[in-house]
């Protein structure tokens, strides 16, 4: 089988440039993901997009797990910024709800990106050692920014008056989950016929907001 051929029309990377072609790799298989499933992101696949040749790749990143690794960084990176720019509202409640209503949306618009967040970047090759206690950490505060969002969140609506919760942490972590299960489940189950106000629902009870959503 003949390797990848590079695009003759891409111009090369000048010297220096070499964080470029990086991000064009991870760019590459972001589109895949998003256009297919993550079956359908291969090396090769992922050199065709970014009209580069697969060991090009290489240079950059030691294999498609790396590669899956910096797209899911890009992702969270994403989703932080998607919430913080929903953060808005002259209420706490209103900006919570907006927040929970943008993590939902991201998870709908991008269903196989979203699914490879949470669920199968790590097993993108059939073996491979054992993670290193520094991946195991890396892996473990996935998401952390994004999650800061949610307890500040609660934390407001706590100081306006707006939620008896007495531990925004533990109950943005539910919160999450909740979003999470709702959205997956979503996904999953399409036809199961959900019933309206069950978002609203959802944060009012997780959250434990004392002010009901406004019909």
């Amino acid at each position: 089988m003949t390797d990848v051929k590079a695009d003759p029309s891409r111009p090369r990377n000048a010297r220096g440039e070499g964080a470029r072609l990086s991000e064009e790799i991870v760019a590459a298989a972001t589109s895949l993901l998003q256009s297919g499933s993550a079956s359908a992101v291969t090396l090769r696949a992922v050199a065709r997009e970014a009209g580069i040749t697969a060991p090009s790749i290489y240079r950059h990143y030691a294999d498609l797990d790396a590669v899956l690794r910096a797209v899911v960084d890009r992702a969270f990176d994403e989703l932080e910024a998607t919430l913080r720019a929903a953060y808005v509202g002259d209420r706490a409640t209103d900006r919570l709800r907006a927040v929970c209503t943008a993590y939902l949306s991201f998870a709908r618009e991008q269903p196989n990106l979203y699914r490879v967040m949470f669920g199968v970047v790590w097993n993108a090759g059939d073996s491979g050692p054992e993670p290193t206690s520094e991946e195991l950490d890396a892996r473990a505060k996935l998401g952390l920014r994004a999650f800061e969002v949610l307890v500040t969140g609660i934390a407001e609506c706590i100081e306006e008056g707006r939620s008896t919760s007495a531990d925004p942490g533990t109950d943005a972590a539910a919160l999450w989950v909740g979003l999470h299960g709702l959205s997956t489940l979503r996904q999953t189950a399409p036809s199961f016929p959900w019933p309206g106000g069950l978002e609203d629902s959802l944060v009012d009870s997780l959250a434990r907001l004392t002010e009901p959503t406004e019909s």
